[in-house]
């Protein structure tokens, strides 16, 4: 048997009222909503920009110029010699404090003799 919509018409409790969804609060809730979104968005994107001008203000970076390899392989035996020689020799780091650099042989020697700070060496 189809559906003729008779029993909607004869019950009144079925019926449709104007009341049951107000459209125009609804509407302007969203529209609310809507412009909290745009209004909020806005306020952080200045926020962002501000703070980006104000640190590019106080940090400078100056990038050294560019400098073009004429001969790769001579500079970088020339970096592996310097590297090499610190490795090698003794320097200061900070001769106010009394830091020096000591060759790579002589402190795993002093490794080796006296241990590492908290782990004494091994005794055989």
């Amino acid at each position: 048997m189809a559906d003729s919509g008779e029993h909607v018409a004869a019950n009144p409790n079925t019926a449709y009222e104007p009341s049951d969804w107000p459209i125009g609060w609804i509407a302007l809730l969203f529209v609310l909503i809507f412009g909290f979104l745009v209004a909020a968005t806005l306020v952080l994107v200045w926020a962002y920009t501000s703070t980006l001008s104000d640190v590019a203000r106080t940090v400078t970076v100056k990038l050294p110029a560019p400098v073009l390899q004429t001969n790769p392989a001579e500079d970088l035996a020339k970096f592996q010699v310097e590297e090499k020689k610190k490795l090698e020799t003794y320097y200061w780091i900070d001769k106010q404090k009394g830091i020096v650099h000591i060759p790579i042989e002589e402190a795993m020697k002093k490794v080796v003799k006296e241990g590492i700070d908290g782990f004494p060496k091994a005794s055989p």
